[in-house]
């Protein structure tokens, strides 16, 4: 017998694949352009930061996606939860790279450049959550759930 599912489940979670696909694929990118900005300082520095932004890309796709199933959900709890995961996956390697100039080998249109990826990067994943969490909730009002009387879907 197969196990019974939530309406949705499986498109949601084919969607959570794809964005975790692309998270890490921008990822990359964001290394390459990490890569040529810091060209004239050590190599380890930009090493570690693309293991960190690497390792942290997954927890942050799965987090905001997971963020914003829960909000439409609406369980707070979960939401919660996995907007810390989010958030701190998101932070770790700007974090990162703030801490490895710290002692002033960076110059300061490394930290600039830092403060405008946070600033834009944040504000785009925030407004990409609310966006998504208005348009699933607009798709659930249109389409109401079954009725209790109906059978379970089986997926």
């Amino acid at each position: 017998m197969q196990p019974v599912s939530r309406p949705g489940a499986k498109r949601r979670r084919n969607l959570e694949i794809t964005w975790v696909v692309g998270v890490v694929l921008f990822t990359l990118a964001r290394f390459g352009a990490a890569w040529g900005a810091l060209v004239d300082h050590d190599r380890w520095v930009v090493w570690v930061f693309g293991v960190i932004d690497l390792g942290t890309a997954v927890p942050y796709a799965v987090g905001t996606a997971r963020l914003v199933t829960g909000l439409v959900d609406r369980r707070v709890q979960s939401a919660a939860r996995w907007g810390v995961i989010a958030s701190a996956s998101f932070l770790a390697p700007y974090l990162w790279l703030g801490w490895a100039g710290r002692d002033g080998t960076f110059p300061t249109v490394v930290y600039l450049a830092l403060a405008v990826c946070v600033v834009c990067f944040g504000a785009n994943a925030v407004v990409a959550v609310r966006r998504k969490v208005r348009q699933a909730r607009v798709a659930e009002v249109a389409v109401p759930r079954a009725s209790s009387s109906s059978s379970p879907t089986v997926v």
